[in-house]
């Protein structure tokens, strides 16, 4: 019975079993993006006694207590898939995260005072030539889940325009150029980035010493609690002079992006390894990557390992053709690796 249940919610949802995946993994695929399609049905729901034109949505806690408990009651049907959704705390619940995932694609809008969710109404947004993102919409036949989002191949568009994709080394520039600098040490423990350091993270790049500068500047972080450190940049000319990163951009990683550019500046790129299987991509990074890039991820991919993982992500080729400019962007050191037989 279990297994006519997976089938069917896979053939709704338009997932297949990849060639080298086992049985688990492709019920964890499953249940991640039915899970996200119940997110969106619980956004339609009404009360019995409602009798409001107007769609004034419904609560985050509905939307929670209701899919938690469909979670646990597929979970009991598919233990097997259990330890792949676990979690260490209320925070890391994983309708909380697939909510907030959907909420930053678009699926689901705030309404009223930010209390309450609904549905976005029905849009189409184009990510390749022939590839459609569809918003706004639960199931749809002809349609397919990856991740979180609903996509449909197309006919070739021969209109389409790609993505401007801008590359990080022009960001890092005119960042610099209009960063507030002002004549002052930073006291108090802090760590410099290496950013010439052989490593395949950015976590063992920091040190107490002060390494080569990148350009005339380091990065530097000072710790606040144990949860939190400032960022700065840091140069030096007759005397030292800081610039302080917004708490705003580090909140949305863009923190990374500074580690990021500034290995690619010293030659000494962050590696990501890319494996091509006969019917899908498994893209494996070293490093969590700044919000924007690791929305896409979150939004068009599946996680590998766990329920949580960021640093392995499950994709088409479609989906890859679409994000690879991205990384590509960041000036990240892509290796492919062909798997055909794997």
């Amino acid at each position: 019975m279990e297994s006519r249940i997976l089938l069917t919610m896979a053939a709704d949802l338009g997932i297949y079993r990849y060639e080298n995946e086992s049985e688990t993994q492709y019920c964890n695929r499953v249940l991640y993006s039915a899970m996200a399609s119940w997110i969106k049905a619980s956004a339609l729901d009404r009360l019995v006694t409602s009798v409001q034109t107007d769609n004034t949505g419904v609560s985050r806690r509905h939307i929670l207590d209701k899919c938690t408990s469909i979670l646990s009651e597929m979970l009991k049907r598919f233990p097997e898939s259990k330890r792949w959704f676990e979690t260490e705390s209320v925070e890391e619940n994983p309708i909380a995260i697939l909510l907030s995932r959907l909420i930053r694609h678009g699926d689901l809008l705030h309404v009223g005072f930010e209390t309450n969710l609904i549905l976005a109404g029905s849009s189409q947004m184009p990510l390749l030539d022939s590839l459609e993102c569809r918003k706004g919409a639960v199931l749809i036949p002809e349609m397919y889940y990856s991740g979180v989002a609903m996509l449909q191949k197309t006919q070739r568009n021969k209109l389409y325009k790609p993505e401007v994709v801008t590359d990080v080394v022009t960001w890092f520039e005119d960042y610099v150029r209009s960063a507030w600098w002002k004549e002052a040490g930073i006291d108090g423990n802090i760590q410099y980035f290496n950013a010439y350091k052989r490593a395949r993270n950015n976590y063992s790049c920091w040190q107490l010493e002060r390494p080569e500068p990148v350009n005339d500047l380091w990065l530097v972080r000072r710790n606040i609690s144990r949860d939190w450190s400032e960022y700065f940049l840091l140069r030096e000319e007759d005397c030292l002079y800081t610039h302080q990163i917004d708490p705003f951009l580090q909140k949305i990683g863009e923190h990374r992006r500074f580690m990021i550019v500034m290995r690619h500046m010293a030659e000494n790129e962050v590696p990501v390894q890319i494996y091509h299987y006969t019917d899908h991509i498994l893209v494996k990074l070293r490093i969590h990557l700044p919000q924007k890039e690791s929305s896409l991820l979150e939004t068009y991919a599946w996680p590998h390992n766990t329920f949580k993982d960021k640093l392995e992500w499950d994709m088409d080729e479609d989906v890859w053709r679409y994000i690879k400019p991205h990384l590509y962007g960041l000036r990240l050191e892509l290796t492919d690796e062909r798997k055909y037989h794997g």
